[in-house]
């Protein structure tokens, strides 16, 4: 039977003096242990997007650095960490593409907020600095393989019906956050302190993603594996839509 094939976006990395685009073996175990064939895609050259897109079943959305704020018609405040211009475009060239075409898509931590800007929203550049309340600590201190604050998952969501319904305890990593959700997106989970951590398509099964890893969690945590279980299913039933729309032309 042949498997479906998932385009992660693949960071700009140094190695022994090089740059290299590589995609977190994390990323890859995740979807393979749930069935599905992970595709690094590099990202240095955005208008080629069009062209990868075309070998994806489904697209997963990684970690990586922080957004240029350009992006969603923002300045840098002093607190943005690194950035990388042609990761951003790249990615946000791919989410719209997606959408458009109705490929599947999950997304993880900056990925969550990558698909968010891609759509029209916006992100917290740093959560301390720019929030008027008082922010846990997301970014993380522990193993990531441990989860360390609870986040609240929204009722009579798709969230809800993968992870079930309350609190769980995640391993967030990050100092950015989406702020104000994109038209089309809903609110699937939340922080104790308020901060998003989960959104997904309002209309279909399209988009999910989570503010947290659950890549690196999925081998002892039955929860978060179910989250990449469900995007293959996911990205199966549209293949088999879309087989059928061909056959009954």
């Amino acid at each position: 039977m042949t498997k479906s094939i998932i385009g992660i976006p693949a960071e700009d990395r140094i190695v022994n003096g090089l740059h290299r685009n590589s995609a977190n073996q994390a990323d890859v175990a995740a979807i393979t242990t749930a069935g599905g064939v992970a595709l690094p895609i590099p990202t240095r050259n955005p208008e080629l997007m069009a062209n990868y897109i075309g070998l994806c079943d489904g697209l997963m959305f990684p970690g990586g650095p922080d957004i240029a704020p350009i992006f969603y018609g923002e300045e840098p405040i002093p607190e943005l960490g690194d950035t990388d211009s042609l990761l951003d475009e790249s990615e946000i060239q791919l989410a719209k593409l997606a959408v458009i075409q109705s490929i599947p898509i999950l997304g993880l931590c900056r990925g969550m907020q990558i698909i968010n800007v891609a759509l029209g929203g916006t992100v917290y550049q740093d959560l301390k600095q720019q929030r008027n309340r008082q922010t846990f600590q997301h970014y993380q201190k522990a193993p990531m393989d441990q989860g360390t604050h609870s986040v609240s998952v929204t009722p009579e969501t798709r969230l809800e019906s993968i992870v079930g319904s309350g609190d769980h305890l995640v391993n967030s990593h990050h100092h950015e956050a989406v702020k104000a959700l994109a038209s089309g997106l809903k609110l699937s989970a939340l922080a104790k302190d308020g901060v998003i951590e989960g959104m997904e398509s309002e209309d279909n099964d399209l988009i999910l993603a989570v503010q947290w890893h659950p890549e690196f969690m999925f081998e002892s945590n039955e929860q978060m594996a179910a989250l990449f279980r469900d995007f293959l299913q996911r990205v199966d039933h549209h293949q088999k839509e879309a087989a059928n729309q061909d056959n009954d032309n």
